[in-house]
């Protein structure tokens, strides 16, 4: 068919307009002499076209799913030339790499338009690359393109350049030009599963720890995915979700070793927060739709979507629904990816679970009639049993959010009860023991100094007594509205027990505290209570000495402010 096909007066025409042609191949077949049969029978026809061939987790053509076939594409330039680049992997070395690649690339062509990036990161570290890759170049002109796969479970990528071949590397195809036009646009529709867990521990690539326990043991317990050969398969639909400088980035694991730590192909840093997604596929399609609407206006000639495998593998039979209303506004093509590539600005980014789709133009493109926007409307069947899949999946991801949801909030409030007085909502005398430790490991470890401040209301007992412990009470709770104004939002402030608080000041010596000890007695002084009531407090006031313990900080806090109480009250005493 092929062979026919270059015979044709249609292809032939093609060619003899054309400064240059560049040809894909989204294959199934991992075999390198499948790929070059085919660029045999078209390097007779195109001796000077550039040819790139990847392995798939799926084919894209006319916008719909294939599989285990292979799609070819030939895209026609009247005025941009294209030259490729090939790079095989060097682990371990691949930021260097991707920064000597940037420079090449920049210093052999000019006028640069946008770069196609095909990988492997099954095989080498290609966020690393593309790292150096961004710190290499110096133009903000558009980079995408996607990572090679296999049906295979073992996973066997090949990426193929004018003939050479290699299982780990990076191939590049250069836009050059000034005629060209490359419009870039993403988008994830992932949708939290689980609550939020912190990496506590890495190495490189590897998750060793989430809330400090083996990575792994978050899939084994909320999905019972087990630690066998079909790991990738059955981990396919739930990337870890997180956010990093306000993105939001999902990442599949890729395998899970001996020690129960898991691969991704991007790093996670410890202290970032991830929960388990699952993608919503009604979110997913409404925002290919409004992907679709704006490459609409852009007036494309070609079409290329990099969507990855979990996508495919979460839509399942309904998975044209996202990709087939793009060859309504032109021919399009790609194929199911390992990671995707994406540049912002000058950064580029090796991304996962998304949908990257890239328009190309020559020309400003036929205006729409009449002046109006054509929009694409969403796929819709004659039969009204049809899609099920996705609505009853839809619902179901809505269900769960929403428990979460709900569950997150009465943790919420569960832990709001555990950690507050109930009268006065200052934090009870636990939280606060906590938070002193945590104080005393911080300031051991880095130097830093910490406050506290004990104090205590004056004749208390004599309130109660007289006015009866309602009014006591009330007294007690304007106290602490009173205090939290007077306080930083880093302070703590508890109840010690009783008519006793003790504030916590972070980064605060002595003479600092005794400063906000003394505006609190001041203000508290000057203040009428419930009924008219005066009220004053008796202070006490120490620093943390480093390597002490809690009970001799809070001896001795005691002890200021029970002199303060000996040198007749309402006053501040720093011991």
């Amino acid at each position: 068919m092929l062979n026919q096909y270059l015979q044709t007066d249609e292809f032939k025409n093609h060619l003899n307009c054309s400064v240059s042609v560049f040809v894909q191949i989204f294959s199934s077949d991992r075999d390198p002499s499948w790929m070059m049969e085919i660029e045999a029978a078209l390097r007779g026809t195109m001796p000077e076209g550039v040819i790139v061939g990847v392995t798939t987790m799926g084919e894209i053509a006319e916008g719909r799913l294939l599989i285990n076939t292979t799609v070819i594409s030939l895209a026609f330039f009247e005025k941009t030339r294209i030259q490729g680049f090939l790079i095989k992997g060097d682990n371990g070395n691949e930021r260097n790499q991707g920064y000597d690649f940037s420079q090449k690339i920049e210093m052999t062509c000019p006028k640069i338009a946008g770069i196609m990036l095909l990988a492997t990161p099954f095989t080498m570290n290609v966020a690393d690359f593309l790292n150096g890759f961004s710190a290499g170049r110096s133009g903000n002109y558009p980079v995408f393109g996607g990572g090679a796969g296999d049906y295979e479970v073992e996973q066997r990528p090949l990426i193929v350049l004018n003939g050479n071949d290699t299982p780990k590397g990076v191939l590049a195809v250069v836009f050059i030009g000034s005629d060209i036009q490359i419009d870039l646009h993403t988008y994830l529709g992932w949708q939290p599963l689980s609550k939020e867990m912190m990496i506590t521990e890495t190495d490189g690539l590897w998750v060793k720890k989430i809330d400090n326990e083996p990575a792994f043991e978050v899939f084994h317990r909320y999905l019972d995915i087990q630690n066998d050969r079909d790991f990738f398969l059955n981990v396919l639909e739930f990337p870890l979700l997180h956010k990093r400088n306000g993105i939001q980035y999902a990442k599949v694991p890729m395998e899970v070793n001996e020690e129960n730590a898991i691969k991704f192909i991007t790093n996670l840093e410890v202290g970032e927060m991830v929960c388990i997604g699952y993608g919503n596929p009604s979110v997913m399609i409404e925002k290919a739709n409004d992907i679709q609407n704006r490459i609409q206006t852009f007036n494309p000639e070609a079409i290329f979507l990099y969507s990855c495998i979990c996508r495919r593998f979460l839509l399942q039979s309904e998975v044209d629904l996202e990709t087939s209303p793009f060859e309504t506004i032109a021919p399009t093509s790609g194929f199911y990816t390992f990671g995707e590539i994406y540049s912002q600005g000058k950064y580029v980014m090796l991304l996962n679970a998304t949908m990257v789709a890239v328009s190309m133009k020559e020309r400003d493109g036929k205006k729409l009639a009449e002046g109006t926007e054509k929009r694409i409307e969403k796929l819709k069947s004659l039969d009204p049993f049809a899609s099920q899949h996705t609505r009853i999946i839809s619902r179901l991801v809505n269900f769960i959010r929403v428990v979460t949801e709900e569950l997150e909030d009465a943790n919420m409030e569960a832990r709001r009860l555990a950690e507050r007085d109930f009268l006065t909502q200052a934090y009870n005398r636990m939280k606060a023991h906590e938070f002193i430790e945590n104080e005393m490991k911080r300031c051991d470890r880095y130097g830093f100094e910490f406050s506290i401040i004990m104090l205590d209301m004056d004749y208390f007992k004599k309130v109660n007594d007289t006015y009866g412990h309602n009014l006591g009470d009330e007294i007690l709770i304007q106290l602490v509205r009173l205090m939290s104004l007077e306080i930083r939002t880093i302070d703590m402030l508890s109840r010690w027990g009783g008519e006793e608080f003790l504030i916590i000041m972070p980064m605060t010596d002595s003479d600092g505290a005794k400063i906000t000890a003394e505006r609190i007695r001041s203000v508290v002084e000057q203040t009428r209570f419930k009924r008219g009531l005066s009220q004053t407090c008796s202070f006490g006031v120490t620093a943390y000495k480093k390597g002490e313990s809690i009970e001799t900080l809070i001896d001795r806090g005691d002890k200021a402010l029970y002199e303060a109480k000996i040198r007749g009250r309402n006053c501040v005493i720093t011991k």
